[in-house]
């Protein structure tokens, strides 16, 4: 499953979405998969998914890490709106923080603009999504075996 993260920011709203691609025409591989994904309907729950990492701003930019440095800033997304998604050849996930509703209280020294936070933030809610996506991905993949099929008995 390829996945494309389109993020854009206007009118200081930072819009995310991530969505499927496939080839066209689709390969034998992503013919499998999207049957798999039918097989084995599963969806991804916004709320149950814990929107905190540590970002790294050593770059700039921020960039979520998989452990705490000097380098890193914890950043937490708070409530999200309970959506689901089901993850399948169609899943589009979109999602997006109008910045200057940020109050002042959350600026960090690393993080300290509105829009720099609001990144962060979105940066986490991506990490976050796509991990899931993976893990349910992975969960699929380890049901599907070889049990489906006809067979003749003669007796």
């Amino acid at each position: 499953m390829k996945l494309i993260r389109d993020v854009s920011i206007k009118d200081n709203v930072i819009a995310y979405r991530l969505k499927v691609e496939y080839n066209d025409p689709l390969t034998s591989e992503e013919e499998q998969e999207i049957e798999t994904l039918h097989d084995y309907i599963r969806k991804i729950k916004l709320s149950e998914i814990d929107f905190a990492g540590d970002v790294d701003m050593s770059t700039g930019m921020p960039i979520v890490a998989e452990t705490a440095t000097d380098d890193t800033v914890a950043v937490t997304l708070g409530a999200v709106s309970p959506k689901e998604y089901v993850v399948d050849e169609n899943l589009d996930i979109r999602f997006s923080l109008d910045v200057s509703r940020i109050h002042d209280a959350e600026l960090t020294e690393k993080l300290n603009t509105k829009v720099l936070l609001g990144q962060a933030k979105i940066a986490v809610f991506g990490a976050r999504v796509e991990e899931k996506i993976k893990e349910i991905l992975e969960q699929m993949r380890s049901e599907d075996n070889d049990f489906e099929g006809v067979e003749e008995t003669v007796l």
